[in-house]
């Protein structure tokens, strides 16, 4: 890992002197080697990286403050879509069995302290579900569970992808976006001051817009884009692949207005895969194509 922290560091300070973000220090989480791990995300407060493994069947929690890692689920297919709530005390997830030609989808809410849950929806097809506060959100047949009209601005959130569309929470109501008009969307994220998004429209690449859509800024191919908790930088992956295989992925950022962009790692050896920032610290977590976790530090410049 001081090989890997070497080789980032020295390419920081290579191609740009005066880069406004830059990467200060890197650590691979000292996790198994049994699984292939990926998907990491930061708890609302920063002191976690939770992450499944790469069929994405468990959840796992490592402290980064303890040092430690424990085991949530071990569920079917609960890693590809969980997530938390702001006061970090509960975890909701969808889990997927199948027998023969059936599927059956389940919406299963977790305390963490606890270690207790509970199944809140049952069906077919149920949406990704998400959090309004500390209240879960989900959709089943269309009908939306979990949402109260507030008044309270800060109640911003993205609840998922429906029919290709961002499917916002804005103040308890949901509401649909679609910037670019029959657009087809992945990677929906709220920036920290909660006035504009950053997602990728399929054919289009990157945008930031405005929470109803308006003043669009193109931003091109840039892949799983995430806020920086300042809001003044969207660090994104920049893979290549060869049409059959991926053969390399870097970490970049690029301003909200598309003006500037900057290289954060140039590591020949580690493929870099879905950074995700922390909202609460300069840290950007991302997994590997091998199956690692890493944690970035990193500084900006005014």
């Amino acid at each position: 890992m001081k090989t890997l922290l070497t080789i980032i560091l020295v390419a920081v300070v290579t191609f740009a002197a005066d880069a406004q973000i830059r990467i200060t220090r890197t650590e691979e989480l000292p996790l198994s080697r049994s699984r292939h791990w990926s998907n990491p995300q930061f708890s609302p407060n920063g002191r976690s990286v939770f992450y499944t493994d790469g069929d994405g069947n468990g959840i796992w929690e490592y402290s980064l403050q303890d040092r430690t890692s424990r085991r949530i689920t071990e569920d079917p297919k609960s890693g590809f879509a969980f997530s938390l709530s702001q006061d970090g005390m509960s975890l909701v997830y969808r889990r997927t069995s199948e027998s023969g030609q059936t599927r059956t989808q389940e919406i299963v809410m977790m305390n963490l302290a606890r270690r207790t849950s509970s199944v809140l929806a049952t069906g077919p097809d149920v949406s990704n579900p998400s959090f309004s506060g500390n209240t879960p959100v989900y959709t089943v047949r269309s009908k939306t569970s979990g949402l109260a009209p507030t008044t309270a601005r800060a109640v911003i959130s993205v609840l998922g992808i429906e029919n290709t569309k961002i499917a916002l929470n804005l103040g308890g109501r949901k509401v649909i976006v679609d910037p670019h008009g029959n657009g087809s969307y992945v990677w929906p994220e709220i920036s920290p001051d909660n006035r504009r998004l950053v997602a990728y429209e399929m054919d289009r690449g990157a945008f930031v817009c405005d929470l109803d859509g308006a003043n669009l800024i193109a931003l091109g191919r840039r892949n799983a884009p995430s806020w920086a908790r300042s809001g003044h930088w969207i660090v994104y992956m920049d893979d290549r692949d060869d049409g059959h295989r991926l053969l390399a992925s870097d970490l970049w950022a690029i301003s909200p207005d598309g003006s500037s962009s900057l290289q954060l790692t140039m590591t020949r050896q580690t493929i870099e895969l879905n950074p995700r920032c922390s909202p609460t610290e300069n840290k950007i977590v991302c997994s590997t194509a091998t199956g690692s976790i890493l944690v970035f530090e990193y500084e900006e410049q005014q």
